[in-house]
């Protein structure tokens, strides 16, 4: 006997019937909500590809252009991106490899570091970009005016409910729903 192919829709349907009082409709839009953000990022990630970029790489950069006047630290994207010391010298390393960006010692404490976007850096941003937004058109272009905003306020709503719960690495949220473990680079 073999097993149907059931959609994540049935089975999510197959499990509410099995549990009684499970959140049927919460839990549909959190699969939702996970296969979508998936899509996107690989949607994001094929976009980036003739640049060499992964999607961190790229948000490294961004935040990099963000801060022109005033450069940054490791530390300071490694909270940014919610990433650890390790995983950011391996996305750093690459980057600085290809001219994307200059690592300088910060002062006199040779430990601390000073991270800043080159003029290759830049450049490829820029290109890279354009291709990133227009995957962002594609996708949110299938909303009528206005839904967009109204899908951002309930996901800063919804962030800022997982972030309460004790289960979330995202920082502390506002009244907004906005959190200091989102990245908030422009146009990323």
């Amino acid at each position: 006997m073999s097993l149907p192919d059931l959609s994540f829709v049935a089975r999510i349907d197959r499990f509410c019937q099995r549990r009684p009082g499970a959140p049927r409709e919460a839990i549909l839009a959190s699969r939702l909500l996970f296969h979508t953000a998936r899509a996107l990022r690989r949607a994001i990630g094929e976009a980036l590809a003739p640049f060499d970029l992964s999607m961190e790489q790229y948000l490294v950069l961004s935040l990099l252009s963000t801060d022109e006047d005033v450069p940054s630290s490791p530390s300071a994207l490694c909270e940014a991106l919610d990433a650890t010391r390790t995983q950011m010298t391996r996305l750093l390393d690459p980057l600085e490899a290809r001219g994307l960006l200059g690592r300088r010692p910060r002062g006199e404490d040779r430990r601390s570091l000073e991270l800043s976007l080159s003029a290759a850096g830049r450049r490829v941003l820029d290109e890279a970009s354009r291709a990133v937004h227009a995957v962002y058109g594609r996708v949110w272009g299938v909303l009528a005016p206005g839904e967009s905003d109204a899908v951002v306020q309930g996901l800063r709503r919804l962030h800022a409910g997982a972030a309460q719960g004790g289960g979330a690495s995202g920082g502390d949220a506002g009244a907004d729903g906005r959190s200091s473990g989102m990245p908030e680079a422009p146009g990323a």
